[in-house]
């Protein structure tokens, strides 16, 4: 069985993010990212809804804002 390259939890996504994509969560990034991801006329966000669905959308926009708190 293979794994999905798609996280489907927090966890998974901290780990793709910061190890694997070795991005570092600073607040200014998680913020712009959280200010992207609200933004429905957001040329990305739109591609990004339109690629992995609204569920998912809302899903990483929900770990974004979980990790600014723990940040």
């Amino acid at each position: 069985m293979t794994q999905s390259v798609v996280p489907d939890n927090f966890d998974a996504w901290l780990h793709c993010i910061t190890i694997e994509c070795g991005i570092e969560l600073t607040p200014e990034f998680v913020d712009e990212r959280i200010r992207a991801l609200q933004d429905n006329s957001n040329y990305h966000t739109r591609n990004f809804i339109l690629l992995y669905g609204t569920e998912h959308h809302q899903k990483v926009l929900s770990w974004f804002k979980q990790a600014r708190k723990e940040i």
